[in-house]
């Protein structure tokens, strides 16, 4: 690809420099062989690939034969040397979690328009359990409107290395395989709704039986952050996870994790099967109860500003009802919320109408993806018109 300035060689300069020298702890690590790259288009294109952990990008930029520019989480900017890498150095297009992102798809627009690649993980966040989420309907018209070449990569075995709810990292056969290119000619015959369909059924990737290295045993600590609906007595916020063990608090019962995404003594066989029902589960609760709730000790309130910095608001109970989320005497009206949504392991992100932006951490043992279920199924129904 020809460059324009010298700040442009320099950053394609460094990529390679960078790439090459990653190389050997990827191959260890990853699996990930020279010979597996991919080749993109020659003209620059938009990468769309399924999100399955913290090493995807590391993983996407071994395995394609260009340099990309990821659209990354807004949280990258908060810490000044972070925010100079991410932006300046690897030239990263700043994405907000839980808010409308309409200054992110300018800038992808116009990064493509500049002649670079872009590459972005189109279900917004890692997934917990190992499935592809389905893309929002939205992107399908929006891979219309950037009027450019899309291409499809899906990512296989990552979530095995290291999956979002643990820290211990393992070797692993990870893959990245081009599944499907889609010139602005064939997506503006295509629908929205079509398109959306096709780039569902190319990323949709499921948990592996065993992708870990058998060397690597990996226990259940973390496995909070994923599983929090215990399904003997149905208590919320309840499950641990220590050792091979995971337990819940509330009525003692116990399951054995194999450390390799099975489980053992349950009805559920995989994490997937597990959180597949959890959703259920917490569908039912909100439909069948006008005073359900859920809350959690010492959270902590944070407003994000335009700058993306934090600046602590509240520290007290964190409580979820049919008509409210609330820190401490901060209140939010759940019709006034309009997204929500998580970052890391579990924090929770969430915009209101009014596009003030708001951050919630908490205790050690806190899962957000519990509270990001609550909220969409409460939603549901108020769309739906239920209770």
């Amino acid at each position: 690809m020809k460059t324009k300035n010298k700040k442009e060689r320099r950053y394609f300069k460094l990529y390679h420099v960078l790439k090459a020298a990653a190389g050997p702890a990827c191959h260890l690590l990853f699996g990930i062989k020279k010979e597996d790259e991919i080749r993109l288009p020659k003209e620059p294109c938009l990468v769309v690939v399924n999100h399955t952990c913290y090493f995807d990008p590391l993983i996407v930029a071994m395995s394609v034969d260009q340099p990309l520019c990821f659209v990354a989480g807004e949280n990258l900017l908060r810490h000044r040397a972070a925010a100079f890498l991410a932006v300046d150095v690897f030239r990263s297009i700043p994405c907000s979690k839980g808010k409308m992102n309409t200054g992110t798809i300018l800038e992808i627009s116009r990064s493509l328009k500049a002649g670079d690649y872009v590459c972005m993980f189109a279900e917004g966040n890692i997934t917990y359990d190992g499935a592809t989420a389905p893309l929002a309907p939205v992107n399908g018209k929006l891979f219309r409107a950037l009027h450019c070449t899309v291409v499809t990569v899906a990512v296989t075995g990552a979530y095995q290395v290291i999956p979002r709810w643990s820290s211990r990292l393992c070797r692993g056969r990870v893959s990245a395989k081009l599944k499907g290119v889609y010139t602005k000619e064939m997506l503006h015959n295509m629908t929205p709704e079509e398109i959306v369909e096709r780039f569902n059924r190319d990323l949709y990737v499921e948990q592996p039986a065993a992708g870990a290295e058998k060397a690597c045993h990996r226990g259940a600590k973390g496995i909070h952050y994923v599983l929090y609906a215990c399904p003997e007595c149905g208590a919320l916020g309840k499950i641990r996870g220590k050792g091979s063990e995971i337990r819940c608090l509330e009525c003692g019962k116990s399951w054995e994790y194999d450390g390799f995404g099975k489980i053992e003594g349950s009805r559920f066989r995989t994490i997937w099967q597990w959180n597949r029902w959890q959703i259920g589960f917490v569908r039912d609760l909100v439909e069948g109860s006008v005073n359900i709730k859920i809350s959690d000790l010492n959270a902590r309130l944070f407003r994000i500003a335009d700058d993306h910095k934090r600046h602590l608001c509240e520290s007290g109970t964190l409580m979820l009802n049919r008509v409210n989320l609330s820190v401490g005497k901060y209140v939010f009206p759940l019709e006034k919320i309009s997204r929500m949504d998580t970052r890391n392991k579990g924090v929770v992100l969430f915009s209101m109408n009014n596009e003030d932006y708001y951050e919630i951490s908490a205790r050690k043992g806190f899962s957000g993806l519990m509270y990001k279920t609550f909220f969409e199924a409460l939603k549901r129904i108020e769309t739906n018109g239920k209770i």
